[in-house]
């Protein structure tokens, strides 16, 4: 838990939450392309319990997030550097004037044994929050995007997802 003024806390979800509040007009207005939320945020969102956002990943167009840096210019954190630049590329961006940073991964890419390749939601659900449609990945895409990624805190991630059988049987 992060700690406020006066010893006051916020809690992860929270934050998250106030977060996507603050995040989502201008997302909505910005945004023209299909765009998700993915990553430990999305894991939340879809109910998976004891997971702890540090931020929240948007999946989005090139596009999309050039235009999302123009808007927020002012609040991109240029100093930060994401972790494995060789794995993964995109048009890259961290905002930090939010209650939960939001990074924007714009036409994101993965290097993999045949090279680059896109990285893509095959299959959603949409949310309502705060009024706007949010999509995040299903349970078993989320599952399949981060062993993809195939970093430890990745795969760390992908066994707290729950596997469910494809065609569950009612009895």
């Amino acid at each position: 838990m992060a700690g406020g003024q006066g010893g006051a806390t916020v809690s992860p979800t929270s934050a998250l939450h106030a977060g996507l509040h603050d995040a989502l007009p201008q997302m909505a207005q910005t945004f023209r392309d299909p765009w998700w939320i993915i990553g430990s945020a999305a894991m939340v969102l879809a109910g998976i319990p004891d997971v702890v956002p540090q931020d929240i990943d948007v999946l989005c167009s090139r596009r999309d997030a050039l235009q999302l840096r123009e808007a927020w210019v002012d609040h991109v954190d240029t100093a930060y550097r994401p972790a494995d630049e060789t794995r993964f590329r995109s048009a890259f961006a961290r905002f930090v004037h939010l209650p939960m940073p939001v990074e924007v991964m714009g036409g994101l890419e993965l290097m993999t044994a045949t090279g680059w390749q896109p990285v893509q939601v095959h299959d959603d659900v949409r949310l309502d929050i705060a009024g706007y449609g949010v999509r995040l990945p299903t349970p078993a895409e989320q599952r399949r995007i981060l062993l993809a990624f195939g970093r430890d805190k990745d795969l760390a991630k992908a066994t707290r997802i729950p596997v469910l059988p494809e065609h569950p049987h009612v009895a």
